[in-house]
C-alpha cells in the first residue's frame, strides 16, 4: 500500500517539477524573444528575428507530442494507477523530451534557439531522469 502511493506521489513531483517549466520553455523557444537574437554576420544582432518556418515545423510536433505525454502522465497522478504504469508513462514522456531537446540543441543556432533555453531543457530533463530512477526502481 506504501509503495502504491509513493509512486503516486514522485509521479506528481515530476508533473509539477517537469511538465510545467517545459510548457513554458517550449513557448520560448518557438519564439525567441528579440533581445535573444542572434548575431548576424556583420556582428549586430538580427532586430526581429523570427525563426525560419523549416524549424517551427519541425520544432512544433516534438513540443506536442511532449505536452501530450505529459498531459497523461498528470491524468494518471489524478486517478489511480499500477505501479508499471507510471514507470511507462514517465518512461515515455522521457522519450519525447529526449527527441524535443535533441531537436533544439541540434537546430539551436539556425532556429535562433538561445542557449539559456536549451540549458534548462537539460535540466528539466535531468529532473526527469531523476524521478525516472526513482518511480521505475520503486516498481
Amino acid at each position: 500500500m506504501i509503495l502504491r502511493y509513493s509512486t503516486w506521489a514522485l509521479a506528481a513531483v515530476i508533473v509539477v517539477t517537469v511538465a510545467g517549466p517545459s510548457r513554458a520553455d517550449d513557448k520560448a523557444i518557438a519564439a525567441p524573444p528579440q533581445q535573444a537574437a542572434p548575431a548576424v554576420p556583420g556582428g549586430a544582432a538580427a532586430a526581429g528575428f523570427r525563426p525560419p518556418e523549416t524549424c517551427l515545423k519541425e520544432f512544433t510536433p516534438l513540443r506536442d507530442e511532449t505536452a501530450r505525454r505529459a498531459k497523461l502522465l498528470k491524468a494518471a497522478t489524478e486517478r489511480r494507477f499500477a505501479p508499471g504504469e507510471a514507470c511507462q508513462l514517465v518512461h515515455d514522456y522521457e522519450l519525447a523530451q529526449t527527441k524535443m531537446i535533441d531537436y533544439a540543441v541540434a537546430h539551436a543556432s539556425l532556429c535562433g534557439i538561445p542557449p539559456k533555453i536549451t540549458d534548462q531543457l537539460k535540466a528539466n530533463h535531468e529532473n526527469t531522469l531523476a524521478v525516472m530512477r526513482k518511480v521505475c526502481t520503486a516498481t
